[in-house]
């Protein structure tokens, strides 16, 4: 025990553990982020978006959106829900976007698009419907599919678009009066010949 109270390892520990305390205070999972476009990871046949490529999106308006972050600030999902009695989307809607960057936009530019989402719904007040995006010059067409109770993957065909920035997604729920939402995990994006 003396030796453990002995200078040469007393103010060493004590020196680590305030730096442990100070680091755990900070959550850095809680900082802030503004928006800024993604590149995410180019496949074969498109671009793959999760983890950090789903950590910087662009809010939408009557749209709540929340980042789960793990212990060192590191995107893990996105989540996103629809106040109540909310219309489905329309020409003048955003919803939550993806910004994308230059390289990883040129890759869908002008092309049909195959969008797949890989989504978990929320326990207790999961969306009915997910709607889909691509975000550019001419005004956006989303395309809704059904959610289930359970994980699972759905695939939106959208059609081509120019000068593309973003992916939308909007949550579509029914009329109560609580928001309504889903967490998406991953989004895979596949143009079309």
């Amino acid at each position: 025990m003396l030796r453990f109270l002995h200078p040469i390892l007393f103010y060493p520990l004590a020196l680590l553990a305030a730096a442990l305390i100070i680091f755990i205070g900070v959550q850095p999972q809680r900082w802030p982020r503004p928006p800024a476009p993604v590149s995410g990871d180019a496949t074969e046949s498109g671009l793959m978006l999760s983890g950090a490529a789903l950590g910087t999106p662009a809010p939408g308006p009557r749209q709540s959106m929340n980042v789960t972050r793990d212990f060192l600030g590191r995107a893990q999902s996105l989540s996103i829900a629809v106040p109540p009695d909310q219309p489905s989307p329309g020409p003048s809607d955003t919803g939550v976007r993806i910004l994308l960057a230059p390289g990883a936009a040129a890759r869908i530019e002008n092309r049909p698009t195959l969008v797949e989402v890989a989504y978990e719904p929320l326990p207790f007040n999961g969306a009915e419907a997910l709607a889909v995006s691509l975000q550019g010059d001419a005004p956006p067409y989303w395309a809704t599919q059904p959610l289930t109770e359970e994980p699972g993957r759905l695939q939106f065909e959208l059609p081509p678009q120019t000068s593309i920035s973003a992916i939308g997604l909007r949550a579509i729920a029914a009329p109560p009066d609580i928001a309504f939402g889903v967490t998406i995990l991953e989004v895979r994006v596949v143009p079309r010949v």
